[in-house]
């Protein structure tokens, strides 16, 4: 009996496993350390669950799901919809709340889930109380712990020594240094440490000390795979039409140009003359350059004062006449304004639960809201059902890392989609934009060979590969 034909003769599911879905979960039910690398809108979390079902029909007393804080009751509810053969529920506790709250909460059930922020606050509680059981860990979001530097991962990695763990993410790699944190959760044999793992696969620094250029890249994309199962939209839905990516440059206005060179030029000057420049300052420069693009109002202190992205938006929403569109933005105050100048719902950092759910909501229930805006990386991770709605997406700033660009785009790229997607890239001339694409391009080039991805950006943007290049577009406004 293989490990589903197990889950399923001891459980009710919601839905049967799609037979890569299955061969994936018998591979990795069995195993003590795995990882589900399955592109974003492949079922992580079904398969997940079907291997951590198994794990306690093989033993384990206790299931703790660490995830991200807007995760744990999506989660919940998905798991509200299992049930034992004898039709009882699962035992769930949402362990969250202020400590008082968390404190009277009794972590005898048979899924415990909560934040990885929760798990290091309570991180003593949980080891006296969890730890002496047989516990089998799953990690949502996984990039959590790719910085072997950071307390999330020693402290998933100490709790976890004893126990079983399943990492699960979509995309596992920024740059190839991701790499190591995962495989040592994974298959922790296979690099004695950090100085080893970088000896064999660095093989160029920058100015930062940072690694630049790697080496021994089919070794490394294999010792990914070790006890992992990598799966791509490509591979597995031949039915999902394909995202024609569009990158639109444009020109600022000539007055908020001076005032974005004048902004360099004083950020520039704060930096130590002669001196090493170190990460925090250069990513000081960085963000101040990147958010007066479409901040000129605040920047310029005039509230009358109009970006040319937004006449670009306008643009786009003519020509979409009654369909509907999801705008990214990286920046806080970036979103805050597109949703005060187009009247849409937003989703970012700062919007409590409660409202990311009615602006989503709202999105997809009423046929008059025409757009949503979002910030990559707290929409990029959880919210589905929009590829039912909305085939177009326009980034108002480019993703800065491959995983936000990915994510953020699986939110209509993905299973249940119907309609070729449109993917708008902004990117105003002659700023940090051109240099954020290129550098973004640049590493989705270096890391996808290594998680079996297509370079779908640099492909879609410069041509190459199998897919019909785009009309690039010049707007002058």
């Amino acid at each position: 009996m293989t490990p589903c034909e197990l889950v399923e003769r001891h459980y009710t599911m919601p839905f049967p496993l799609y037979p890569f879905q299955q061969d994936g979960v018998n591979a990795l039910a069995p195993l003590p350390r795995s990882a589900l690398y399955w592109h974003p809108g492949l079922g992580k979390t079904a398969g997940a669950t079907y291997c951590a079902l198994y794990r306690m029909l093989s033993g384990s007393e206790v299931v703790l799901g660490i995830t991200p804080p807007s995760l744990v009751r999506q989660w919940s509810r998905w798991l509200a919809k299992i049930k034992h053969k004898s039709g009882a529920d699962l035992d769930v506790l949402m362990y969250q709340g202020s400590p008082a709250q968390r404190r009277i909460m009794d972590l005898d059930v048979e899924v415990v889930l909560m934040s990885i922020q929760i798990f290091k606050r309570d991180f003593a509680r949980i080891t006296q109380e969890l730890g002496p059981k047989h516990v089998h860990v799953l990690v949502d979001e996984a990039h959590c712990l790719k910085d072997v530097g950071t307390q999330n991962y020693r402290l998933v990695r100490d709790f976890t020594a004893e126990q079983t763990i399943q990492l699960l993410t979509g995309t596992p790699l920024n740059n190839p240094m991701d790499t190591y944190a995962y495989v040592k959760f994974t298959a922790p044999a296979i690099y004695r440490n950090l100085h080893q793992f970088e000896q064999l696969h660095v093989a160029e620094r920058d100015f930062f000390d940072k690694p630049i250029a790697y080496q021994n890249l089919d070794l490394l994309a294999s010792n990914l795979l070790v006890n992992a199962d990598r799966k791509t939209k490509e591979e597995v839905l031949l039915d999902l039409p394909e995202a024609i990516i569009t990158q639109i440059d444009y020109d600022l206005d000539k007055r908020h140009y001076t005032l974005y060179r004048q902004l360099a030029v004083e950020q520039l000057l704060k930096l130590p003359d002669g001196d090493k420049i170190d990460a925090t300052q250069a990513s000081a420069l960085y963000h101040a350059l990147g958010q007066i693009i479409c901040q000129w109002h605040h920047f310029a202190q005039d509230p009358d004062l109009k970006s040319a992205v937004y006449g670009l938006i306008e643009d786009i929403l003519d020509e979409l006449g009654d369909k509907k569109l999801v705008i990214f933005g990286n920046y806080r105050r970036t979103n805050q304004e597109l949703v005060r100048r187009f009247g849409f719902p937003g989703i970012w950092g700062e919007v409590s639960r409660a409202n990311k759910e009615k602006a989503l909501d709202k999105f997809l229930g009423d046929d008059k809201c025409r757009g949503i805006v979002m910030q990559p990386i707290s929409a990029g991770q959880g919210t589905d059902g929009i590829q039912h709605v909305c085939s177009d997406v326009f980034y108002a700033e480019p993703p800065v890392a491959v995983s936000h660009w990915t994510q953020s785009l699986s939110r209509v790229h993905r299973d249940g989609q119907r309609s070729v997607c449109n993917i708008r890239m902004g990117c105003a001339l002659g700023t940090i934009q051109q240099h954020v694409v290129e550098a973004l391009t640049a590493k989705e080039e270096l890391v996808n060979p290594l998680q079996q991805s297509k370079a779908l950006l640099r492909d879609a943007l410069y041509g190459g590969g199998n897919r019909r290049q785009p009309t690039r577009r010049l707007v002058t406004v």
